[in-house]
């Protein structure tokens, strides 16, 4: 886990936004029956399988949220933490397809965003709670995800 994620879920629990009723066991068996190849790829590079932090990893998720928006209505938003550009747009790529939509479905995930961000030093909670309030109140894509840099 990077720094940056570390940072993040700290702000994210003192905004009291964390969301921690993600399973462990339900993301492993969402995985294990949506995306076999790769737990096979898991299993062949002797990783602990055990460890959740691979299972997240899969699925690019450094942290999750639940946040109402301007509307009301609560919503549950996977986050992805990346300060290389490149990478953010192949992830934006892979979670915008169909096997990833189904996936969010199955847990229950509304949107999925990826923020571009520095690594260096943790963002204050105000610039969290501008980004993180910003997003969720613009109406999100069809894919339900988003690209935002920060």
């Amino acid at each position: 886990m990077s720094y940056q994620s570390m940072w993040f879920r700290s702000a994210a629990s003192q905004l009291q936004l964390l969301e921690q009723s993600l399973s462990f066991e339900s993301v492993r068996a969402i995985v294990s029956d949506r995306l076999p190849i790769l737990v096979k790829e898991m299993e062949s590079k002797g990783l602990d399988l055990e460890d959740p932090t691979y299972w997240w990893e899969l699925l690019f998720i450094d942290g999750a949220i639940k946040i109402e928006n301007v509307q009301g209505k609560q919503q549950r938003v996977a986050i992805n933490l990346t300060n290389n550009w490149r990478m953010a747009v192949k992830t934006l790529a892979v979670i915008e397809s169909r096997k990833f939509q189904m996936i969010r479905t199955d847990l229950g995930v509304d949107q999925h965003w990826i923020i571009f961000t520095d690594t260096k030093h943790p963002h204050s909670n105000d610039d969290w709670m501008d980004v993180l309030y910003g997003q969720i109140d613009t109406k999100p894509s069809k894919s339900g995800c988003a690209l935002i840099e920060m």
